[in-house]
């Protein structure tokens, strides 16, 4: 049983800037299921790989670049995310993408519209738009509606892909968003890769901070991670969420991967799913109590 907390939709309607991406890189031939296009093709690669459930933060956020990358618009549609969410329960958590910066769409109206839909998770991208730090007092109130809503939210935050300069993934950020909003759940998307040893102290330090390495499990540091969760430092165990980035790398190759690094068995449990249930607040929730027999 695995929740894979960063799994996109490659659906023709949700996937394109993952399929724009993947194609400049030359790697979309990896990802059978854009060819595919369909939700049957999704769930089949993924469930493929052991992937129970999927968390597609698909995202809505200006096009920016990040160093020598040049990000593409994202753009899948909430109302898209909401109706495969209800038309597969338990299968997918979808999350809303939410312009924090306003271009797209008005950020609080639409929180309160996806949360109307069902969505219980938020998606930003601050280094993005509107090209600040996670802990900018403008993209407040957004935390504060996600505490009112009851919402989780996802922040992006890697060095690669956080925003114009890598600080924009330091936790220190995070550690200061946690500190101002102590019931707001947050988890840092990609980890705050390559701080890892920061990431996995500011995790630690906070009840509502999870952290979401993903892909970056094959780069440096991996045994880092491995080694906080192993150990249970100032019980990490309880914070880190098992993520793929996929479609952005193949989905089996990498759950293989990781199941070939070093973890001790009584910890698989927790980082494959229960960690990802609390964080996204689904543990009452009776489709998942059911599925991962709670």
């Amino acid at each position: 049983m695995i929740i894979d907390a960063r799994c996109r939709l490659t659906t023709r309607e949700a996937g394109a800037y993952f399929a724009k991406v993947m194609k400049e890189r030359g790697l979309y031939h990896l990802i059978p299921a854009f060819e595919d296009g369909t939700i049957e093709g999704f769930f089949k690669e993924i469930g493929d790989a052991g992937i129970t459930t999927a968390v597609s933060a698909s995202g809505n956020s200006p096009g920016a670049r990040a160093g020598r990358r040049q990000m593409p618009d994202r753009t899948a549609s909430n109302d898209y995310m909401a109706d495969m969410q209800a038309k597969h329960p338990g299968k997918l958590i979808s999350v809303a993408g939410i312009d924090a910066g306003s271009v797209f769409h008005n950020a609080l109206e639409e929180i309160d519209r996806c949360h109307g839909m069902g969505l219980r998770a938020v998606f930003i991208e601050p280094g993005r738009s509107p090209a600040c730090y996670p802990d900018d007092r403008r993209i407040y109130p957004i935390y504060e509606k996600c505490v009112e809503r009851n919402m989780t939210v996802i922040i992006q935050t890697s060095g690669n892909w956080a925003g114009t300069l890598v600080d924009c993934a330091n936790p220190k950020y995070i550690d200061q968003v946690a500190v101002d909003f102590p019931k707001l759940r947050i988890v840092a998307a990609h980890g705050c890769y390559p701080f890892i040893r920061e990431a996995i102290t500011v995790a630690s330090r906070h009840e509502n901070v999870y952290m979401e390495p993903d892909v970056y499990m094959l780069h440096l540091g991996a045994e880092d991670w491995v080694k906080a969760v192993n150990q249970n430092s100032f019980g990490f165990e309880d914070k880190y969420l098992f993520g793929s980035a996929y479609p952005l790398y193949p989905i089996k190759p990498f759950v293989e991967a990781f199941f070939k690094l070093p973890w001790k068995q009584e910890v698989l449990p927790k980082i494959l799913y229960k960690n990802a249930l609390r964080a996204f607040n689904l543990e009452n929730d009776p489709t998942f109590k059911a599925m991962y027999k709670l």
